[in-house]
């Protein structure tokens, strides 16, 4: 049985990032992100050079690429299908979030609107200012209470704390020096 010949790849792509099609210097680019990640199917994508995140035009971020490659034009405010602030208000590097990136976001902490910027390293601030926080190091302090709960509990008082896979809940007697005084009851997540 004699082997199949190999298939050629077409002599050029259709990949288009940030509503530009993709030129020789940016299609080099994208062979070394392929070289990590496999091959990118042909479509249009948006990518944030400052942050790294890329995805689908009009779709939420899906994967990091790294911060400075050379693909595409400038990132648009309608990269994932807003653009206005009708949508989520929430802008980072220009980009109006998808309601999916706002919901994951919002499973790690409050997700306000506003224009914020989001460097390659996690550092994020507002438009024009310092860093607030690192995203990256939020995210590992919350998968760091999620892994090693926190309990105490004195039951000489009637208290007891609990904080853990992203929640806290506290209870113990509105009077601790009186037995027959009711409970009150804090949880968190």
């Amino acid at each position: 049985m004699t082997p199949l010949p190999a298939l050629a790849q077409p002599a050029g792509r259709a990949v288009e990032i940030n509503g530009r099609t993709l030129d020789t210097r940016g299609l080099q680019a994208l062979r070394q992100v392929e070289a990590t990640i496999g091959q990118v199917p042909d479509g249009r994508y948006w990518y944030d050079p400052a942050s790294g995140g890329a995805g689908a035009w009009g779709g939420p971020a899906a994967a990091y690429l790294g911060p400075g490659l050379a693909l595409g034009g400038p990132l648009s405010a309608n990269a994932s299908g807003g653009g206005t602030g009708r949508v989520t208000g929430v802008f980072i590097n220009g980009r109006e979030l998808h309601p999916l990136d706002v919901q994951g976001l919002s499973r790690i902490g409050p997700v306000y609107p506003g224009r914020y910027w989001w460097d390659g390293t996690g550092n994020v601030g507002v438009e024009g200012g310092p860093a607030l926080f690192n995203f990256y190091a939020v995210l590992a302090q919350r998968q760091q209470a999620e892994t090693n709960p926190y309990y105490r509990a004195d039951s000489s008082r009637g208290k007891s704390t609990y904080v853990g896979k992203g929640c806290a809940a506290v209870h113990g007697r509105l009077r601790s020096s009186d037995e027959s005084s009711s409970y009150s009851y804090y949880v968190g997540c």
